[in-house]
C-alpha cells in the first residue's frame, strides 16, 4: 500500500510540474512591463546619480517600454546603455512577475579629484577619469600643481591608493601636490608644516618613517613648530621650523 502511495506521488509531480512550467511560459510571453523600478546599490557615500534618474533616463531612451511585452525587451541591451553614464560601474536588469523591470546599478568610486590648469576632474581606483557631477561632491584626496611634471601619472593613482586605503592617513593627508620638479609634497590636515615626500621611490618606507613621526616623535605642541617635513633621504626624516 505504501508502495502504491508513493508512486502515485510521483505520478503527480511527473503530471504537475509540466503544466505549471508551460502555465508560467505562457504567463511571460504575455506580461506587459508596466513599471520601471530602479535602485542605486551604493548611494551611502555617493550619489552621482539617483534613483529617480535612472528611472527617468529609462524611459526617454525607451519610451515605449511601459505597454511592451516583457519578452520583447533586451535586458543586456538595456545594460550596456546604462553603463556608458559616467557614473555607473555596473548595472544589472531584471523582470519580476507582474511586469516590473528592474535597473540596479552600482555607482563608480572615486578616490582622488584633480585640479589641473582651469579643469577638474575625479580619478577612479583604476586611473581612469571621471567628470565632476552638479548635483554631488565626492570627499576625497586632492591633487593639484604640475600634472605635467610627472613621470608616470601611475605614481600619482599608487600614492593615492595607500592614503585612502589607510584609515589614518585618510584622517591626516588632504592634498598631494607636484612640484615643478614632478616630486610629491603633502599637505597635512592638522599642522602647518609641509610634507616633501620625494619620488614613489621607497613610498612604503617613506610612509612608515612619517607615520612613526607622527605616533611617537612629536609631543603634541610641537606640531605646529615645523614647517617642513623631508622623507626623501633614505632612513631619515629631515624636520626643519623655517
Amino acid at each position: 500500500m505504501k508502495r502504491l502511495k508513493n508512486i502515485a506521488g510521483i505520478a503527480i509531480i511527473v503530471i504537475y510540474f509540466p503544466i505549471m512550467f508551460s502555465f508560467v511560459s505562457i504567463s511571460k510571453e504575455q506580461m506587459v512591463c508596466g513599471v520601471v523600478m530602479s535602485e542605486v546599490k551604493d548611494s551611502v557615500d555617493n550619489q552621482f546619480i539617483t534613483r529617480d534618474e535612472i528611472r527617468d533616463i529609462a524611459l526617454e531612451k525607451y519610451p515605449g517600454i511601459l505597454g511592451r511585452k516583457v519578452n520583447e525587451i533586451n535586458s543586456e541591451e538595456v545594460e550596456q546603455f546604462f553603463l556608458k553614464h559616467p557614473a555607473v560601474a555596473n548595472c544589472e536588469v531584471y523582470f519580476t512577475y507582474g511586469g516590473a523591470i528592474h535597473v540596479d546599478v552600482t555607482q563608480r568610486q572615486p578616490m582622488l579629484r584633480v585640479f589641473e590648469s582651469n579643469k577638474s576632474y575625479y580619478l577612479d581606483r583604476d586611473g581612469e577619469k571621471m567628470p565632476l557631477f552638479k548635483k554631488h561632491s565626492a570627499h576625497v584626496l586632492v591633487a593639484s600643481g604640475y600634472l605635467k611634471k610627472l613621470k608616470n601619472k601611475e605614481d600619482l593613482v599608487c600614492i593615492a591608493k595607500t592614503i585612502m586605503d589607510d584609515e589614518f592617513w585618510q584622517a591626516q593627508i588632504e592634498q598631494v601636490y607636484i612640484s615643478s620638479k614632478g616630486e610629491f609634497m603633502m599637505v597635512p590636515r592638522v599642522g602647518d608644516h609641509l610634507i616633501e615626500f620625494g619620488s614613489i621611490e621607497r613610498m612604503e618606507e617613506k610612509f612608515r618613517n612619517l607615520r612613526a613621526l607622527y605616533k611617537n616623535g612629536w609631543e603634541s605642541r610641537e606640531w605646529n613648530l615645523y614647517k617642513r617635513v623631508n622623507l626623501k633621504y633614505k632612513g631619515q626624516v629631515v624636520c626643519t621650523k623655517a
